[in-house]
């Protein structure tokens, strides 16, 4: 997992695993939020391809939000959550997606695709 996480960011970027499943990637020096929104794409395609453990299989889908600074957050706390908020609505809408944080998805005024 870690492994293609970091064949799809740059090597100044960074890739942190914050728990169980949930991790936490930092690209510097974006340029604009559909740049982030095609790094998040190819993530979410690298992971879909199958794992193959002890001869085993294994097929996982990923659901991840995308916030940016400073449009969507002033600090990292900020950021984190609405990154967190974003990914909410790519699992609600049925997993294996990818959703860009937008205003009001926190009050529920922005609706699920």
């Amino acid at each position: 997992m870690a492994k293609r996480l970091r064949d799809c960011v740059r090597r100044s970027d960074s890739v942190a695993r914050i728990g169980g499943d949930e991790f936490i990637i930092l690209l510097t020096t974006i340029e604009t939020t559909e740049n982030a929104m095609e790094v998040a794409e190819k993530i979410r395609q690298s992971l879909n391809e199958s794992f193959v453990l002890a001869g085993h299989a294994l097929h996982i889908s990923s659901s991840i939000g995308v916030a940016a600074y400073p449009d969507h957050a002033r600090n990292a706390r900020e950021l984190i959550h609405c990154a967190d908020i974003a990914m909410y609505y790519a699992k609600a809408e049925g997993r294996d997606a990818v959703r860009l944080y937008r205003p009001g998805m926190e009050s529920g005024d922005e609706r699920p695709e």
